[in-house]
């Protein structure tokens, strides 16, 4: 039976046995992983309220006028309004999933989740511009578990809990 090849970068998702055993899980890095699950929850309600001003009448008129303003073959209004919400749901499925991954690897003791995580969270951040009240509380929310997630990663037990996994799979 042949051997499968070898993929660089495949070890970073992968638990393979090694002699030294992986070591517990700190408090810290398990909170910040739930931290980082609220923050996909949040994401989810954030998504619930989007859905309801894209299917609003408010919304229909922006679109109405922009619909009015386009030259040429125009798509219908309910396809700039499905649009809309298709928009909303993907967007919402790829970042929520991206929180949850991200909180997965964490307590796994992967580097890299804390880094990815990190980025997430500062895309958020971004999200807050232009943030109407009170919906963008949930956006809010979503910034606030982010950083308190981040922030328990980077303490001293958090760090020596990411060296130690790194250098027991190596």
């Amino acid at each position: 039976m042949a051997t499968p090849p070898k993929i660089p970068g495949l070890g970073a998702f992968a638990d393979h046995k090694s002699g030294t055993p992986r070591p517990a899980t700190p408090r810290f890095v398990t909170a910040a992983a739930w931290f980082l699950c609220l923050a996909a929850v949040m994401q989810f309600i954030a998504s619930v309220f989007a859905i309801m001003h894209s299917v609003s009448p408010e919304r229909r008129a922006v679109l109405e006028a922009q619909h009015a303003a386009m030259t040429g073959n125009r798509p219908s209004l309910e396809a700039l309004q499905n649009i809309d919400v298709i928009t909303v749901v993907l967007s919402a499925l790829v970042t929520a999933g991206a929180y949850a991954l991200f909180s997965i690897f964490l307590v796994k003791g992967r580097s890299w989740a804390r880094l990815g995580a990190g980025i997430l969270v500062a895309l958020t951040f971004i999200q807050l511009v232009g943030v109407s009240y009170p919906e963008g509380f949930t956006t809010l929310a979503q910034v606030v578990c982010g950083v308190l997630a981040i922030a328990l990663c980077y303490l001293p037990e958090s760090s020596k809990f990411f060296a130690t996994v790194k250098s027991s799979r190596s």
